[in-house]
């Protein structure tokens, strides 16, 4: 079943890329849609010299230091939120339109305070991944058992071994949850503020590209930022399952 499944996903890679071929072909100008074997040749060009892990690793770093912070911060202020249905209420609505905010309507306020560089990209994903953090903390300490609590609290439990042995094991599979619809969000974020406000990394080298009306190196660098994303899912995803294979059983 699972061979048949990842025979049919190969057809549709292979039927994916006769359609862009064939798109490429009718079009007749690689300078509006290049054809895959330009795109492919120039992708090989950029890892051949290694600017492409560059730029891959530039966007990365800034990328996961922003969800790293969102997990610190989106734990300690979920928790708190969690704990309380009036501050959960009272949060809610701001969290609501944080996470409803639009990345370029952070820049005025992100170049005001840093300028061009890693720092506002970096700032701009924790903006964009926390609200998803919050809220999924927030419900995994709700999800606590209350019965559990009452019997710590009988027995006189150390809050601290209350927090280890029943609000950690409550929260952990939302905190991998979050994280796992962060991944691709995070990527996504990472390169559109690049593409605005970098210094380095691959949305700059799209910007740059773009400018100076490269279209095969356009799509080399996005085509490359999309099956950079999508390894990141896969490979969570696998985690994730693991995760619950070993939680069910």
């Amino acid at each position: 079943m699972h061979s048949s499944r990842s025979k049919w996903f190969l057809f549709g890679i292979l039927f994916l890329v006769c359609v862009w071929y064939v798109i490429s072909i009718c079009v007749r100008s690689s300078l509006i849609f290049p054809g895959p074997d330009l795109v492919f040749a120039r992708i090989f060009e950029l890892a051949k010299t290694g600017h492409l892990f560059i730029y891959l690793w530039q966007t990365f770093y800034k990328a996961f230091i922003g969800l790293l912070l969102a997990l610190l911060v989106g734990l300690f202020l979920g928790f708190i939120i969690g704990i309380s249905q009036k501050l959960f209420e009272l949060f809610r609505p701001l969290l609501m339109v944080v996470r409803s905010v639009p990345i370029v309507s952070w820049l005025s306020t992100v170049i005001l305070l840093w300028g061009i560089g890693w720092k506002g990209v970096v700032f701009i994903v924790f903006m964009t991944l926390l609200p998803t953090v919050i809220f999924n903390i927030a419900e995994g300490v709700r999800s606590v058992d209350v019965r559990l609590l009452e019997m710590a609290k009988i027995y006189s439990v150390p809050k601290r071994k209350v927090f280890k042995k029943i609000y950690l094991g409550s929260i952990l599979p939302f905190l991998l949850s979050a994280v796992n619809v962060s991944i691709g969000t995070m990527w996504k974020a990472a390169i559109v503020s690049e593409y605005l406000i970098g210094d380095s990394g691959l949305g700059l080298q799209i910007f740059q590209s773009k400018f100076y009306i490269d279209t095969p190196k356009v799509f080399a660098f996005t085509l490359s930022a999309v099956l950079v994303g999508l390894l990141l899912e896969l490979i969570f995803a696998r985690l994730w399952e693991r995760y619950i294979g070993e939680k069910s059983s």
